[in-house]
Order: C-alpha cells, then sequence, then structure tokens
C-alpha cells in the first residue's frame, strides 16, 4: 500500500517517513486488534510480530559509537515484513489468532537480522541498544489549542498519570503549549497542581485592554500578562526564570514566523477587534458573531500569503533551549490583532536570542503556533527523527480539542475548520490522533474553579476509555522466552 508522502517535508526525511509510516500505522492496528481480542494470540508470537515491525521501521540507531544508520540494511527484512503491514493496515476486523503462521515465519529472519546489525555494527552497536529500540516505546504528546476548549488536555494528562504512562516528550501549541508547559514541569502530573494554578486568576489578571508596544509579536487588541500571574510557578533553584531546557519533561514550544507581508492588514483588525470588545463582545451573542467573522477574515487573509507563515519549535535546537519559558508560551497563544504578547522588559539575554531567531527564520514576527500547527505532531515527529530523544521508537499522541464538531460553538465552526485543514495535512506525523467530545467553550480563557473541575472530569471520561490501548501500545515488549 502507497504512502502519501507530504509535500514540504525536508528532503532527508520524505524517504524515510515513506519507508517507516506503514509500520507505524501497522503495530497501531495490531495493538487495537489485541486488545479488541484479547488471549487469542501467545504472547510470544506478539512479541516478534511487534518487534519485527519495529525493526522494519527502524533506520538511524543512538548508538554508543553516536548514530548508527541501519535503515538500508533492512530493506531485505522490510520487503517480508511489509505483506503483514499492509494486511494490518487495510483497517479489515482482524482475528489476531490468524497471524500466527506470520509471527512463525518471521521469528528466524527477525533472529538473524539482529544478529546481522550487531555483527557490522560491532563496538558501536550494543545488544542493549538495539533492545531499546525493538521493545521501549517513548510516549510523545502533541497537545492541541483551541482556547478554553483545551483545558480538557488536563483530564487526558490525569488519565495518562493514573496509568503511570510518563511522556518522554511534550509539544504545544497555542493554549496546549501552556497547559503542555505545566506538564513538563514536573516528572509526574498532579490535579492539585492545576487547582493551585488557577485559583484566584481572573480574565482582569491575565489580560488588559491596552495599546503596548509590537516588537517581537503582531499587534492585538487584548494585551496577554502571563508573568505577573504565573512566573512563581516557573523559576529555577538559582531563583532565576525558567529556561526550556530546565523542565523536567523535554518541551516543543510552536510559534508561528509570520513575514511582514502577511501582517499587512493587522493595526485595521486591532482597531475593529478593540471596537467589539469595548461593545462586549465576549457576552453577547450578536456581537461575538460579529467578532468571529472578522477573526475569519483576517485569519484567512494570514494563512493565504504565500510562504509567508514558518512553523518553529521553540527548545528543539540549541539556539531556542535557553529560551525563557513562559515568553515562549506567551508568543505561542497571542493570536494576531486579537491577543498580543512581546518581550518590553531589559533583558538582553531573550532580545539576543530572538534577533538570531526572527534573522534565522527570515520571519518579522511571532505569532500563535496554532495557526501553523493547531496540533504539532510534526514537530514532535521531527524532534525524535533528529535523535535528541535518544530513541526513535516513539508514540506520537496528538491532543485535539479544537476539532469541528455539528452542534456544538457554532460560531466557531469556521475557526475550527481552518484548523482542522493543517491538523489534516500534520495527521499522518502521529501514531494516533485523539478528539474529545465535550469541553469548554473557547472563549472560556480563564475559567472559574468549577468551569475546571468540569473539563478535568470530561477529559477523564473521553480520554479513560483508550487506556487499555495506550497501555498495551506502550509496554514494554521483553524479550522471546
Amino acid at each position: 500500500m502507497l504512502v502519501d508522502v507530504p509535500a514540504d517535508i525536508r528532503p532527508d526525511l520524505a524517504e524515510r517517513y515513506r519507508q517507516l509510516r506503514p509500520f507505524d500505522e501497522a503495530e497501531v492496528a495490531l495493538v487495537q486488534a489485541l486488545v479488541r481480542r484479547p488471549d487469542r494470540l501467545p504472547r510470544t508470537h506478539e512479541i516478534i510480530l511487534r518487534q519485527a515491525l519495529n525493526l522494519a521501521r527502524l533506520w538511524v540507531v543512538s548508538g554508543r559509537g553516536g548514530e548508527v544508520v541501519v535503515g538500508p540494511q533492512l530493506s531485505a527484512l522490510r520487503d517480508l515484513v511489509r505483506p503483514l503491514a499492509d494486511t494490518l493496515r487495510r483497517g479489515t476486523e482482524i482475528d489476531p489468532l490468524s497471524l500466527g503462521p506470520d509471527a512463525e515465519a518471521l521469528s528466524g529472519p527477525l533472529k538473524a537480522h539482529r544478529t546481522q546489525l550487531q555483527t557490522t555494527h560491532l563496538g558501536r552497536l550494543a545488544p542493549a541498544e538495539l533492545d531499546r529500540e525493538l521493545n521501549e516505546k517513548a510516549l510523545v504528546l502533541g497537545v492541541g489549542g483551541g482556547g478554553g476548549c483545551g483545558y480538557v488536555h488536563l483530564g487526558a494528562f490525569s488519565v495518562l498519570e493514573s496509568l503511570r504512562l510518563v511522556p518522554r516528550l511534550v509539544t504545544g501549541a497555542s493554549i496546549g503549549s501552556i497547559l503542555g508547559l505545566f506538564r513538563a514541569r514536573e516528572l509526574h502530573f498532579r490535579d492539585a497542581t492545576v487547582r493551585a494554578v488557577t485559583h484566584g486568576l481572573s480574565f482582569k489578571k491575565i489580560f488588559r485592554v491596552l495599546e503596548g508596544e509590537s516588537r517581537y509579536g503582531m499587534p492585538g487588541a487584548l494585551r496577554l500578562y502571563l508573568r505577573s500571574t504565573l512566573s512563581r510557578f516557573f523559576v529555577n533553584e538559582g531563583g532565576e526564570p525558567m529556561r526550556l531546557s530546565e523542565l523536567s519533561v523535554p518541551f516543543l514550544c510552536v510559534v508561528t514566523g509570520v513575514r511582514r507581508e502577511a501582517a499587512r492588514n493587522v493595526l485595521r483588525y486591532e482597531k475593529v477587534f478593540l471596537n467589539e470588545l469595548r461593545r462586549g463582545a465576549l457576552g453577547t451573542l450578536l456581537h461575538l458573531k460579529d467578532l468571529m467573522g472578522n477573526m475569519m477574515s483576517f485569519l484567512t487573509e494570514l494563512v493565504s500569503t504565500p510562504g509567508a507563515l514558518r512553523s518553529i519549535a521553540l527548545g528543539g535546537d540549541d539556539d531556542t533551549k535557553d529560551f525563557d519559558v513562559l515568553d515562549a508560551v506567551g508568543f505561542s497563544s497571542a493570536l494576531p490583532a486579537v491577543i498580543q504578547y512581546d518581550i518590553t522588559r531589559d533583558d538582553p539575554r531573550m532580545h539576543e536570542i530572538m534577533k538570531r531567531l526572527l534573522q534565522g527564520h527570515n520571519v518579522d514576527f511571532l505569532a500563535d503556533g496554532g495557526i501553523s500547527a493547531n496540533v504539532p505532531v510534526r514537530s514532535a515527529w521531527e524532534y525524535v527523527q533528529s535523535g535528541r530523544l535518544g530513541t526513535r521508537n516513539a508514540f506520537v499522541l496528538g491532543l485535539d480539542c479544537f476539532a469541528p464538531q455539528m452542534g456544538r460553538n457554532v460560531l466557531f465552526l469556521p475557526l475550527q475548520r481552518l484548523a482542522a485543514e493543517n491538523v489534516t495535512r500534520d495527521r499522518g506525523f502521529a501514531q494516533f490522533m485523539f478528539t474529545y467530545r465535550r469541553t469548554l467553550a473557547p472563549t472560556a480563557l480563564v475559567p472559574k474553579p468549577h468551569s475546571i473541575e468540569s473539563a478535568l472530569r470530561y477529559g477523564k471520561e473521553d480520554f479513560e476509555k483508550h487506556g487499555p490501548f495506550l497501555q498495551k501500545m506502550l509496554e514494554p515488549l521483553g524479550t522471546v522466552p
């Protein structure tokens, strides 16, 4: 079965994506079949099949001798495993019992190719390093944006914690970057932390209708103030503002780099939104409809400017790993013309980082990450493939809170469809994309405590049904008895 390769993927990753994607999809289908019909396949056969799929999808291994390229050597194994992968990917109801002969047929080639790799790369690839790539799958989260809808992610974080599934990497965009930042702050997620953070927060403390300097961000009717409300939660051991490299879990904050030509009408729309907010647009249906119409017009104009937008993952390289965490999520949550975030304080280090960042990506401003990648699974996949995670055997889980749903958040459907375009484009970089059924309203940017509790409950109830699949997918395989 053919694989559609994203048109704008880096040339050095395009062939890797084409070769490896079918085996990712096949393992997901196999595990789903095993969860639906447990005890229909001996554990020995399950391990053989999943190790064969994982070995077939392997291209580079981070070994003691550096990066070891093994993909070309495994072409013969991929040819053997591909018929099985195609069968699993067809999506028909699979009886795991019928896969026993495939396991028996692949047992010998699997052992032979493992032995051949270790012999060929003797001294550079240890058996334990190869075992890690075949038996231990790292959980990677892509946390999506959507305003107040995003608070349901807290329920998903809680379910994962109850299953003892700790992410090895978190990526986030827009409100997903703020919630993802709190998930990355500590190795283990605690509901109590959320309640402590949100207690006492108010819209007036976080947003102010003020005109401010636009240096690195784009103008907006509402000025976002994160440092005054959240800075106490993000201080390092030296008492200084925390950097992305200092979080307990590696974290990528996705922002959108914007060229000046795409922002030519931002000031005009900012004035429109400012007038709407003064009229009480968030409080009345009629004014909210006008606000959404103007927002849709502006964003459509923004994304339609060819080559003017860049998706940038802060924290994913040496140039941005020391980015201030609150500055990162501030820019990622700043919807142009509506919400403004900028660095106006005297901070030479951050100003220098910003200068290099804008020049390096050939952009003039930073804006909401959801404009270019609302569920940032692609940045997660590219980070894994870079080797920075230490393993390429990763399960990328996308969390989408803003998918269009008829009958819910009707006024936001045009915006949801616009966001869905980039989510659909990037969907192939996730092994599993989860969509919530119930969320808070997109306008619930600073919800009350009882609304936070509702969001937690919605997220838990929607997400926990996938618990058995996730546990099975992420459990260590061990060795064949």
